[in-house]
């Protein structure tokens, strides 16, 4: 009986623990998020405007490595984007955690299936022209979590650089698991991108060693310029009136097939839509006459 006493006293001790931290991570993050509040509150009385002078910069994309990530616009938000890296790639906890208090900072947590991926993401800066989001990118290997911004530089040339990830949807092959990452990207007043993005958790050896890492350049959507990490489109808000509300991409798990809006050339979303279907190595366009899709339910932020 000394055993599984011994045993259930460092079970309950363990789960004590794991509590604490997380309370204790959370109640941190959730004082940072205030903090950066205040200040941008102060930039709007002093500038007119939420950012600091000459803000029109874009803050240059962070790498893969856990080298402290800068922002020449805010130093708050240089804070911010390095505490929740470093509390995410330091305690396994945060992965599953449910952080209510932090989300109630308008902090977006989306957690795939297998509860292996996690995105967190915020409004980092707006201008009176263009919105811009900061985006952590949690991911777990055996008992260790990992933590990056986006991990290419090439990223900087898509639409999900700077965007606002809203949904996410895992796709589970005989071989691989996929997460996929929709997202908007608010380039001005009127002009949007809507669009999904692939992520992997990939493993190379190193010098004999198991090395992981994880891969936002999977290739999954075939079109007529050939194979994709993302596919996306753009459109006009006030062309578009109720469609632009109610349309948007979806995806279906049972027939592994994503749906998203047909666009005019001026811009407008119509109710029409085009499907991509999973057909076992890729996602590829179904040749279908063009029907009206079904209203969706949209994270409005």
């Amino acid at each position: 009986m000394k055993p599984l006493l011994l045993v259930i006293i460092i079970s309950l001790l363990s789960i004590s623990c794991f509590a604490q931290d997380e309370k204790a991570i959370e109640k941190d993050l959730v004082n940072c998020f205030k903090k950066r509040a205040i200040y941008n509150d102060s930039m709007l009385l002093v500038y007119g405007i939420d950012m600091p002078k000459g803000g029109g910069i874009i803050p240059p994309l962070h790498d893969s490595s856990m080298t402290p990530y800068s922002s020449p616009i805010v130093p708050v938000d240089t804070n911010l984007a390095n505490r929740v890296l470093y509390y995410t790639s330091k305690y396994p906890v945060t992965l599953t955690a449910d952080f209510q208090l932090l989300q109630a900072q308008d902090v977006n947590i989306m957690s795939s299936d297998d509860s292996l991926f996690r995105i967190y993401v915020w409004e980092e800066q707006h201008n009176m022209v263009r919105r811009f989001y900061r985006a952590v990118f949690q991911y777990k290997t055996g008992s260790k979590v990992n933590s990056c911004l986006l991990p290419h530089a090439d990223t900087s040339l898509t639409g999900a650089a700077q965007a606002f990830f809203d949904n996410m949807y895992t796709l589970v092959t005989a071989t691989k698991t996929y997460y996929l990452a929709t997202y908007v990207n608010k380039y001005t007043a009127t002009n949007r991108e809507e669009g999904v993005k692939v992520f992997a958790i990939d493993s190379n050896k190193v010098k004999g060693k198991m090395k992981y890492h994880l891969n936002d350049t999977v290739h999954l959507f075939k079109t007529k310029t050939g194979l994709h990490n993302e596919l996306s489109y753009k459109y006009d808000i006030v062309a578009s009136g109720d469609a632009g509300s109610d349309n948007g991409i979806s995806y279906d798990s049972a027939s592994q097939s994503i749906e998203i809006p047909v666009i005019t050339e001026s811009g407008k979303m119509t109710e029409s839509h085009i499907t991509y279907k999973f057909n076992g190595q890729y996602f590829e366009r179904v040749v279908e006459e063009e029907k009206p899709k079904k209203k969706k339910l949209k994270i409005k932020n």
